[in-house]
């Protein structure tokens, strides 16, 4: 054995995209895995601290809260 891990297939939740050579990401809302097309970071403010972080958020999590 090598000791690499072998990249996992992946399809991104919103347009379908799959690959398996480069790494999906997962929304930190809804916790699926999208493409980088459809994944923004946003300033988000966490209601604990009441200070704002930085959140990795897919396009259908940032359309339900503007909703």
């Amino acid at each position: 054995m090598t000791g690499r891990a072998e990249p996992s297939p992946w399809m991104c939740h919103i347009c379908g995209y799959h690959s398996r050579t480069e790494d999906g990401i997962a929304c930190e809302r809804c916790y699926k895995i999208t493409c980088r097309r459809h994944l923004r970071t946003l300033s988000v403010l966490n209601p604990q601290s009441g200070l704002y972080e930085f959140q990795r958020i897919c396009a259908l999590c940032q359309l339900k809260a503007k909703t």
